[in-house]
């Protein structure tokens, strides 16, 4: 059977274009998608965390200075399935597309910052006038995130996010409540995000680029 250029570019194009669909990230997300995402949420097993493990880096660590340890690039599919995920019985997927639709569609990024002996909750101070200082010791400030500048990049142009947060991580232990870190996240408008290639980006304060590219266009 004979097939003409034009007979096949007719049948391919439909195809690429449900290819680009199905794995292009959604904004809105269907009530379809939103059931589906709550669904895997709420099994609570290897199949939530394998659905949620693309939506997350793991660096390697530094010789020295802070640990940028890992980045989160969440879509609007991915927040609806860690919602569900955390949510115990009684949680329903009615009550998942209410919290979906109560707000606007936004791409959250979360760097993950560690402490190393070289950058540590303890930093050397000099002519400080408190007791510690005496010592030759400060503490880091809860807030020493904020010296940390992270975004978002695409086409090579910088992605302003609508919100910029973070909090301090502090050891889980009877012996120790030493801070160990932080997070950092940014709130996007998903709408101002193509389903392409986009790099998440932080400098640290000892002149580190850590850098870390994620295919939105094969992401939900």
């Amino acid at each position: 059977m004979y097939f003409s250029p034009k007979h096949c570019l007719a049948t391919i194009a439909p195809l690429a274009l449900f290819s680009s669909q199905c794995f292009a990230f959604e904004t809105p997300l269907t009530d379809r998608t939103v059931r589906e995402a709550y669904f895997l949420g709420q099994h609570h097993d290897a199949s939530t965390q394998a659905a949620l493990k693309p939506y997350q880096h793991h660096l390697p660590e530094p010789k020295s200075g802070p640990y940028i340890s890992e980045i989160r690039v969440m879509t609007p599919f991915a927040q609806v399935v860690e919602a569900s995920s955390s949510q115990s019985s009684g949680y329903s997927a009615q009550q998942a597309a209410a919290d979906y639709h109560s707000h606007a569609d936004t791409i959250v990024v979360r760097f993950h910052i560690e402490f190393t002996p070289t950058y540590g909750y303890i930093e050397s101070a000099r002519d400080r006038a408190d007791v510690a200082a005496e010592k030759g010791i400060t503490l880091r400030s809860e807030d020493f995130w904020q010296a940390f500048n992270a975004g978002l990049s695409q086409n090579d142009q910088w992605i302003e996010p609508l919100s910029r947060d973070g909090e301090p991580i502090y050891a889980r232990s009877e012996d120790s409540g030493a801070m160990i870190g932080a997070y950092i996240w940014l709130t996007f408008d998903a709408h101002d995000i193509a389903s392409d290639s986009v790099i998440a980006e932080i400098f640290t304060p000892d002149g580190q680029h850590v850098t870390s590219t994620f295919d939105l266009s094969a992401l939900r």
